[in-house]
């Protein structure tokens, strides 16, 4: 029975080739997601790191390390040796004048030079009087060498041209994050150098430690961290990554292969009702039910392992292309691990056995009397149980949205409402062929290739359902994710313009990221002519305490003043007075349950503990501070640490151009205002969507494969009709129309569909996400149109070779008994 079964697959190559597609297609998504992740990985557990240092004593929550303690810890017991390390403020200006990107933010990118073994030298000499060292990433950035000169911005505006001495790898000990991180430097001076420019104090002591040595006496407030401790710290770190990249990346490939899997399902479907009457002949000599599936079940297999080892492969070859644009320029480990081409085998073939397993059931089912039988086309009832269950399905998901629509809703009640968006969605899937059926029926209008076309997509809706339904997934999570993207930045730019004045003039770092502003950057703003008012917004993730328990939200230390001066925020509940508690926004109150008047503790930094109280309630976006709190309680190093500079006066026009004149040579400071604050924070969610989208798109592609294979089959299906219409008179013009219609129908019916679920979906997720009303989502008019009229052009294609096929098929030899 195997035997057969598979001389008969291998004998009809080409009817599979799509179905191979879309198996191969799934895998690659699949194996280059884990093919991604082990690379990043490696790369970052490649990097080079440090041996022999015991440890290093960092501050916690008392004042900064001086020489005094570094002397101190260097006499201690059991210390061999002891060196300062020093962190400030420095960041390269090419060629353009502009500031060079790099792996740092320019507030903590320069260091001093010294012996510990961070510094790896790969070119010219250690820095001396005037001359620095840089990161060998960030002079290849910049097209530097030893012997160049180079401008290095230091912090509160300062600048200096210095000569490139050498240039250094650095070996990290410990994590890349927090604090007291070591991170990665670009600048690294002489020491006597860096202390002129990075100020007295140390960022963290690095210790060397006899054998056997415990942990050295440290004053109040220090924290002695162990090599050992700080390189499992760094193992969870680069895990963390690796875990975070999978779980990112893994999901968008599981809708590919949802997608695969209803080409791969329908697929079957046609092959097993085209061999209806050689499974009844089996029956008929004494095959079982058991044997029957089990043939299918083989079938499936070695397509699934045919497809795995194309997807494999593709997805091997395709890592490497994503790395490259995610990481452009830099050196990465190209990782291909045996666990990754074992899951893409594992995915193909359980992926495709499960997709079959439904045909095979139903083909152990053909009774041996079906070997007299022409009819193959499953009949209405054989989805009338479908139908019902679609239909209860969605009248619990629109009862589910409906119950959980209040904008002001708890978290609960949001996840409620996108578990029923996603149990509609399924409905609609399980809907199709009613759906299909009650379309295509009704279609009456058109050229007879037109009518003859839809007439054929109506003639089987569950295997036209089949196609569409991989269309629908595919569009469907396309116009979601277009909808959440919109509305996000309908509200992005609306709160921006609403909470910042158009009179206001802001200042941002131009690196971006975790860089940030100085207080000296403010007081050049103070003293520019024309301004009136100045104020700066400290933003950081920060613990959280409320009467329902804990989290962690952004919050901002900013001066009183700026809510009623540079600043305008849409108060609606309470008032805007941060002397008398903190300011939240709508949408973290409702969440988070919080109204005027309600207890809340802040924890902006370590042992810094806010006791207060909500005085205002304001409108804003999650990509802003959620909560405002006087900056006379915030930490030093909160204060000193500003994300946006603020600015105005009687003027505006004229306190512009001023800051930009007195920010002319500063390179690391951009001059904008509230438009091209909104542009920035738009731009920020921009990349991630159109990441989305491509992700989505190879599911489109896969649903087209799935369009293919089903024309394809519905034209060997119809041989001998095609051959009788081409007796009576059709042209091949005629037939090859039709076969076009069909596809457009059929894609343009899936299509449907999904815009349908998708804006539905999508209206559900920025309710839950962004604490909108679902009245309130903004229909993505440019990707629904670019998904319909891309749709037709896809079916377009996809049914050349059908329709060619179809046109060329010999009258005498179709209509031959």
């Amino acid at each position: 029975m195997i035997r057969s079964a598979l001389r008969d697959l291998f004998s009809h190559k080409g009817r599979l080739v799509a179905t191979l597609c879309a198996i191969a297609l799934g895998v690659a998504a699949t194996v280059a997601g884990w093919v991604l992740a082990d690379s990043v990985t490696a790369t970052l557990a490649e990097r080079p790191v440090r041996d022999g240092t015991g440890a290093w004593v960092s501050t916690g929550t008392g004042p900064g390390l001086t020489e005094a303690d570094r002397e101190r810890l260097a006499t201690s017991p059991g210390v061999q040796g002891a060196a300062g390390v020093r962190v400030g403020h420095a960041g390269l200006v090419g060629a353009d004048g502009k500031l060079v990107r790099s792996e740092t933010a320019p507030d903590r990118a320069g260091t001093n030079w010294d012996e510990t073994g961070r510094f790896r030298l790969t070119a010219g000499t250690v820095p001396g009087t005037g001359e620095v060292a840089l990161h060998r990433a960030d002079a290849e950035r910049a097209g530097l060498a030893p012997g160049d000169g180079v401008r290095v911005l230091l912090g509160e505006g300062r600048s200096e041209q210095v000569r490139v001495a050498g240039v250094f790898d650095y070996l990290t000990m410990g994590p890349d994050s927090g604090d007291a991180a070591d991170v990665v430097p670009s600048v690294a001076y002489p020491a006597a150098a860096a202390e002129s420019r990075f100020g007295a104090e140390y960022h963290r002591i690095e210790l060397v430690l006899a054998p056997g040595a415990g942990p050295p006496p440290v004053a109040t407030g220090q924290v002695v961290s162990f090599g050992a401790e700080l390189a499992v710290a760094a193992r969870a770190d680069i895990e963390s990554s690796r875990t975070d990249l999978r779980l990112t990346v893994l999901p968008l490939a599981a809708i590919a292969l949802l997608a695969g899997m209803f080409v791969i399902g329908n697929t079957f479907t046609v092959l097993i009702t085209q061999r209806t009457r050689q499974l009844a002949l089996l029956r008929a000599v004494g095959a079982t039910r058991r044997q029957v599936r089990r043939t299918v079940v083989a079938e499936a297999a070695v397509l699934g392992l045919a497809g795995g080892t194309l997807g494999c492969l593709l997805g091997a070859g395709l890592a490497p292309v994503v790395l490259a644009l995610l990481q452009p320029g830099e050196e990465m480990v190209y990782r291909v691990s045996p666990l990754a081409i074992g899951l893409g085998y594992l995915v193909a073939v359980g992926i495709t056995v499960l997709a079959a397993y439904g045909p095979a059931r139903r083909a152990s089912k053909v009774p041996p009397m079906a070997a007299l039988r022409t009819d193959q086309v499953l009949r209405g009832r054989a989805f009338t149980g479908r139908t019902v269950a679609g239909l209860v399905l969605l009248t619990a998901a629109l009862v589910g949205v409906a119950a959980t629509a209040d904008p002001s809703a708890e978290n609960l009640p949001r996840i409620i409402g996108l578990v029923s968006a996603v149990a509609g969605a399924g409905g609609l899937l399980l809907l199709t062929p009613a759906l299909g059926a009650l379309f295509f029926r009704r279609f009456r209008r058109g050229t007879p290739a037109v009518r003859l076309g839809v007439r054929n997509a109506a003639r089987d809706p569950r295997r036209t359902a089949g196609s569409a339904a991989a269309i629908t997934v595919g569009l469907g999570l396309v116009c979601a994710f277009g909808t959440l993207s919109a509305t996000l930045t309908e509200l992005i730019a609306s709160t921006i313009r609403a909470n910042v004045p158009v009179t206001t003039t802001v200042l941002r770092p131009a690196a971006g990221g975790a860089a940030v502003l100085g207080p000296g950057d403010l007081a050049r703003i103070s003293e520019v002519p024309g301004v009136t008012a100045v104020a700066g917004s400290r933003d950081r993730l920060a613990e959280i305490s409320y009467p329902g328990g804990r989290t962690q939200r952004n919050v901002s230390a900013i001066e009183p003043s700026a809510l009623t001066g540079v600043l305008s925020p849409q108060i609606t509940a309470g008032d805007a007075d941060l002397t008398r508690g903190v300011v939240v926004s709508r949408n973290q109150a409702d969440m988070l349950g919080l109204g005027v008047g309600d207890p809340i503790t802040l924890s902006p930094g370590p042992g810094a503990s806010i006791a207060t109280r909500v005085t205002g309630v304001y409108e804003a976006t999650e990509l802003q501070a959620s909560i405002y709190y006087d900056l006379a309680l915030a930490p030093p190093d909160v204060r000193e640490r500003i994300s946006l500079g603020y600015a105005t006066g009687p003027d505006p026009g004229a306190v512009r151009r001023s800051i930009e004149a007195a920010f002319a040579d500063r390179p690391d400071v951009l001059v904008t205002d509230r438009d091209g604050l909104a542009e920035q924070g738009i731009e920020s969610q921009r990349f991630a969507f159109v990441l989305l989208y491509a992700m989505f798109g190879v599911a489109v592609v896969i649903a087209v494969f799935g369009v293919v294979n089903t024309l394809a089959l519905s034209v060997l299906e119809r041989t001998r009709e095609i051959g009788m219409m081409r007796a009576i008179g059709a042209s091949r013009s005629l037939v090859r129309r039709m076969v076009q219609a069909e596809s457009i129908a059929i894609s343009l019916f899936g299509a449907v569909l999904g815009v349908v679920a998708g804006l539905g979906a999508g209206a559900v997720m920025q309710h839950a996400m962004l604490g909108q009303s679902l009245g309130d989502a903004s229909v993505p008019v440019d990707v629904i149109g670019i998904c319909l009229v891309g749709m037709v052009l896809a079916a377009v294609v996809a049914a050349l070779w059908p329709a060619r096929r179809a046109a060329r098929t010999e009258v005498l030899p179709a209509i031959a008994p």
